[in-house]
């Protein structure tokens, strides 16, 4: 509005300055809305980007826990054997699991043991159970341990489960124990027969050859061929040719080795081997029995014992049977009519399944046959090693032979002829 008319300069000011200050009374609450606007714009796209961090944050921290689980390297059967029965002892004596679990975790020198029993410990604190926490880390936990843990906290027998467990692993170690100190001695003969030849070869063989270049005459084919060895392991230009070839076919080998067609052959074959039939037989029946009978006695299903003690068995023929007695009893037939049809089970193991499926005592007459099986597996380790020792002495003392004849053979053709 203009003043302008008003001839009173005083009052005309006085008019215009209440004026101005009316506009600016209208205008504040408009100023005002303005800045909470701005206010609430750049809350709200505070807001935003901490959630967005949040969430990256945490799908950091989701990638940086899967990495190492990742990471986690499988514990060996004898040490998860050991922890597995430290925690059934705990909560036998009446400690709550995850107390148990705690502790565990703090004690346990494994580092993969260590942080599995810790973070099973924190999810069960959340409301998970034990065997939720431990079905994370496959590596570690295979499926029957998982199907034992299962039917223990079903059946609120989790101690009785755990100590059973406990038993089963450390037959398994025994086993393996057994058949790994059987293979330790011929493999460490064979590598340090190697290791003395390439020695020989490098190192003494060059000395002879200067000794018989200087009498002129013409070396035995034997002695050539050392000779011949000698001067390509030195030889840069072939060591640059055979390593590559020797890396492409060790490539290849390990490739062909883990086909199907392969792993059927070479278990056929074991079970062929004089050697190795009743090593490898006595073993895998010995795993099979052990591993049911633990199932069965915790009330896992049949079918599921024996779908995850067929993975226990380390040969495909093997495995095949067992496929086998899961489809006939599904269609009704008694297991021991199965195995009576296989000509790699003894005659007694199908005798005892018949009668603990006649009388109802499966898992107790099972029980007996791995026990009679893990005797027989430290029997038969007993008498690979006997025959591999005499075996490895005749293949060492071969070795040396072949290579003392090559050197000297030239000295006793020199003798004779100056004889």
């Amino acid at each position: 509005m203009n003043y302008s008319f008003i001839d009173d300069p005083k009052l005309r000011d006085a008019l215009e300055s209440k004026r101005k200050q009316s506009n600016s009374i209208k205008s504040g609450p408009k100023l005002n809305t303005e800045i909470n606007n701005n206010t609430k714009e750049v809350f709200n796209s505070t807001k935003t980007k901490v959630k967005k961090n949040k969430k990256f944050e945490s799908l950091k921290a989701k990638k940086k826990v899967e990495r190492k689980k990742e990471k986690l390297k499988a514990p060996s059967t004898k040490a998860l054997a050991i922890a597995t029965k430290q925690l059934s002892s705990m909560i036998r004596t009446g400690l709550p699991l995850l107390e148990a679990l705690n502790i565990l975790a703090e004690s346990n020198e494994n580092k993969t043991l260590k942080y599995v029993f810790k973070d099973a410990s924190m999810g069960i604190s959340r409301g998970s159970t034990f065997v939720s926490m431990l079905e994370k880390y496959p590596q570690v936990f295979n499926e029957m341990y998982l199907a034992l843990v299962s039917a223990g906290e079903t059946a609120g027998l989790l101690p009785d489960v755990l100590d059973r467990e406990a038993g089963l692993l450390e037959s398994l170690a025994k086993i393996k124990g057994q058949i790994s100190s059987a293979l330790a001695y011929p493999i460490a003969i064979f590598t340090l027969t190697i290791a003395v030849i390439i020695i020989m070869l490098v190192f003494v063989i060059p000395i002879f050859v200067d000794m018989y270049s200087s009498s002129g005459a013409d070396l035995p084919g034997l002695t050539q061929l050392l000779v011949d060895a000698s001067n390509a392991i030195k030889d840069p230009s072939f060591l640059i040719k055979v390593v590559p070839v020797l890396v492409i076919l060790i490539i290849f080998l390990r490739r062909q080795s883990k086909t199907s067609s392969f792993i059927n052959w070479r278990d056929k074959t074991l079970l062929k081997l004089p050697i190795t039939k009743d090593l490898v037989t006595k073993s895998c029946l010995a795993n099979f029995s052990r591993t049911l009978s633990a199932l069965n006695s915790a009330g896992v299903p049949i079918l599921e014992s024996l779908t995850i003690s067929k993975r226990t068995l380390g040969n495909k023929v093997f495995q095949r049977i067992a496929d086998k007695m899961n489809t006939e009893i599904q269609a009704g037939q008694p297991i021991y009519k199965v195995l009576a049809t296989e000509e790699p089970i003894p005659i007694m193991f199908t005798s005892m399944f018949r009668i603990g499926e006649e009388t109802g005592e499966l898992s107790e007459m099972v029980n007996k046959l791995a026990d009679f099986y893990e005797d027989e597996v430290s029997t038969a380790v007993k008498s690979l090693t006997s025959i591999l020792e005499p075996l490895m002495i005749v293949f060492v003392a071969g070795v040396v032979a072949f290579i003392l004849v090559a050197m000297y053979l030239p000295m006793f053709n020199m003798m004779s002829t100056v004889s």
